[in-house]
């Protein structure tokens, strides 16, 4: 899967090629990842996908290929906390503001990257410093409808590559087994689980990943 662009600058989800099941045509199937009321997965020829269309006397490319942009942030203001705090509610339903404050406030060297599609937060990765030695990434997530692009994967290694050029020597993270995406994403970008942390809540047991940046 990938994300296009279209000329008119909405955004869709490319699936790839389909054939017409009568004149065998290339077909590309794609999903509009804003709210259409006339639907959500289109089909089109794959030439008028991926052909030309004329604006203002220019040929432009009907659909372009779209990478997200991805802004960082060493000194957190309150515009980009409360892009933060919407993301996290969205991400994970709920937003506990006090001890997500109480967190924060008693923390002074952060590194927060936010995801962009066009102008919307997409995704984001936040963490700050433990020790000299150690970065703590601490929340982490891609909306549900921008998964599966790579987005979570690539705020993953600019964290990484911003904590071994800061001097760090690893990065600890914990996640919830009900996170399953999230602690094999760990897993795969190297990762290992160092322990837990247990709780009688539902769901309260975090499982404690650390990774050397050596």
């Amino acid at each position: 899967m990938k994300i296009y662009r279209h000329y008119k600058n909405k955004f869709y989800k490319y699936y790839g090629l389909a054939k017409h099941s009568e004149t065998l045509e290339d077909l590309a199937l794609y999903d509009c990842l804003y709210e259409n009321s006339m639907g959500k997965t289109w089909v089109r020829p794959k030439e008028l996908f991926f052909g030309e269309t004329e604006v203002d006397g220019k040929l432009v490319p009907r659909f372009q290929e779209y990478t997200p942009e991805i802004v960082t942030y060493t000194d957190i203001k309150k515009e980009q906390l409360e892009i933060l705090a919407k993301l996290i509610k969205a991400v994970f339903g709920e937003w506990d503001e006090s001890s997500f404050r109480e967190t924060f406030d008693s923390r002074s060297k952060f590194h927060l990257a936010l995801a962009y599609v066009g102008d919307e937060a997409a995704g984001f990765k936040i963490g700050f410093e433990t020790s000299q030695n150690q970065f703590y990434s601490w929340y982490g997530g891609v909306l549900e409808k921008y998964r599966g692009f790579g987005i979570a994967t690539q705020l993953m290694e600019l964290q990484h590559s911003w904590c071994k050029e800061q001097g760090y020597k690893r990065v600890q993270t914990k996640t919830k087994n009900k996170f399953k995406d999230m602690l094999l994403l760990n897993i795969k970008n190297g990762f290992h689980v160092t322990g837990i942390n247990a709780s009688d809540r539902p769901n309260g047991t975090k499982i404690i990943l650390e990774k050397s940046l050596k």
